[in-house]
């Protein structure tokens, strides 16, 4: 089904996507797969930009820059990187990287983006941000009893609501509510374990458009 998945949402990406643009990306194997299938299209001033950290610190792959590139190659133009790690150790850091210059205007492009691509991630033991060691032990037990899954590395519960404020101070990528305001803000998923989190998603609304496995679509 993630192929199948991959392939519903490239198409419906390429009958939405026009002149000047902007693509914010997530990343994961999902958001992967929609790259894959994405058919070259004819479309000038398209900005492509990664609207979460994407630098990872272990051999766990995330797709990130893969994924960016893949797009940016399908629509004819550069991609904006986000290259820094989506979660830091401390808030102040994180502060102090996102008022820097260069990395300002690539929060800015995601926050202005047109349409949103993402998928949510599980809080099970095998979920790809808990792989990719930014959590302490204590911090993953206490995120997997609070959250339901995570959007954009942002924690949230079955309402969709910011479970820890302290993580949520040291992630660097777009506010959850800003994906609200988005034209386009699309939700790709093939996983019934993303149930809890794709509901919690959409009970918030922060996705406009869903494309869902039958089998997670049942649950759902």
């Amino acid at each position: 089904p993630l192929e199948e998945v991959g392939v519903a949402g490239a198409r419906y990406i390429e009958t939405i996507v026009k002149d000047n643009d902007i693509v914010g990306l997530g990343w994961g194997r999902t958001v992967y797969q929609v790259a894959l299938h994405i058919t070259p299209k004819d479309v000038s001033g398209i900005k492509v930009v990664q609207m979460k950290g994407s630098m990872a610190n272990t051999e766990t792959r995330n797709y990130a820059f893969e994924t960016v590139n893949t797009f940016a190659g399908a629509f004819n133009t550069l991609p904006q990187y986000l290259p820094v790690p989506v979660i830091f150790d401390h808030a102040q850091t994180k502060e102090l990287v996102a008022n820097d210059t260069h990395i300002k205007y690539i929060l800015k492009l995601g926050q202005q983006a047109d349409i949103a691509i993402f998928t949510v991630g599980t809080v099970r033991d095998s979920a790809m941000l808990f792989k990719l060691g930014y959590f302490t032990k204590e911090e993953q037990k206490t995120l997997q009893q609070e959250a339901v899954g995570d959007i954009f590395s942002r924690f949230i519960d079955a309402k969709g609501q910011i479970v820890n404020k302290d993580i949520n101070e040291r992630t660097i990528g777009i506010h959850l509510d800003e994906l609200k305001k988005k034209k386009h803000s699309i939700l790709v998923a093939a996983n019934v374990a993303k149930v809890p989190a794709i509901h919690g998603a959409l009970v918030a609304g922060y996705a406009n458009t869903l494309v869902i496995d039958q089998e997670s679509a049942n649950n759902l």
